[in-house]
C-alpha cells in the first residue's frame, strides 16, 4: 500500500495542476473579451417563428479569428440548442442559459460549413451564422439533426438578413 500511496498523490496533484491550468485559461480568455457588449435578451413579443428546429450549438468564434472561441455571455460552451427565425431575428436556446436574440440589424449571413474550432463533420454538415456584436464580427455554427434542416435554417436566416441589411460577408466563400 505504502509503495502506491506516492504515485497515487503525485498523479492527484498533475490533474489538480491541469485543472487549475485550464481554470485560469478561462477566465483569462473571458478577461480578454470583457469588451465585448452582452448579447441580446429574447424580446418580450418576438413574433412567430418562420423555422424551429432542434441542433448542437457548437461554438460562437471571432470572424477575424477562427479558432478564438467566445467564452463570453452564454457562448463558450457547446450545448444542445433550440434554434428560431423569428421576423425580427434569430434566438438560440442553448440548453441551461437564457435564450439570446440576434438582431436580424446584426445578421450578416448564413452559410454552410465543414468544421468550427474542434468539430469536424461531413461536408457542409454544419450551419455558420455571420452576425455582429457591437463591433465584433463573429461566426456562430450550429449542428442541425439533419441535412434538410439545415438547408432550411440558411434559408430563412438569408431572407431576414436581407430584409434588415445587404450582407457584406457571405460565410459560403469560408471553406470552414
Amino acid at each position: 500500500m505504502p509503495d502506491q500511496l506516492i504515485p497515487t498523490l503525485l498523479i492527484a496533484a498533475l490533474v489538480l495542476v491541469a485543472f487549475a491550468g485550464m481554470a485560469a485559461g478561462w477566465r483569462a480568455r473571458r478577461r480578454r473579451q470583457a469588451h465585448l457588449p452582452p448579447v441580446a435578451p429574447l424580446p418580450a413579443e418576438p413574433g412567430e417563428p418562420s423555422l424551429t428546429i432542434e441542433a448542437l450549438y457548437v461554438a460562437t468564434t471571432l470572424r477575424d479569428d477562427p479558432l478564438e472561441r467566445v467564452a463570453v455571455r452564454g457562448l463558450g460552451m457547446r450545448a444542445k440548442a433550440t434554434v428560431q427565425v423569428l421576423p425580427g431575428g434569430l434566438a438560440l436556446a442553448l440548453a441551461g442559459q437564457d435564450a439570446v436574440f440576434l438582431p436580424a440589424a446584426d445578421l450578416n449571413g448564413a452559410g454552410r460549413a465543414t468544421y468550427a474550432i474542434d468539430r469536424v463533420v461531413e461536408r457542409d454538415g454544419l450551419v455558420a451564422v455571420a452576425w455582429t456584436l457591437g463591433d465584433t464580427p463573429l461566426d456562430t455554427y450550429l449542428r442541425p439533426s439533419s441535412s434538410t434542416d439545415g438547408t432550411a435554417l440558411v434559408d430563412a436566416i438569408q431572407r431576414i438578413a436581407r430584409r434588415s441589411v445587404a450582407s457584406t460577408t457571405d460565410p459560403t466563400e469560408r471553406e470552414n
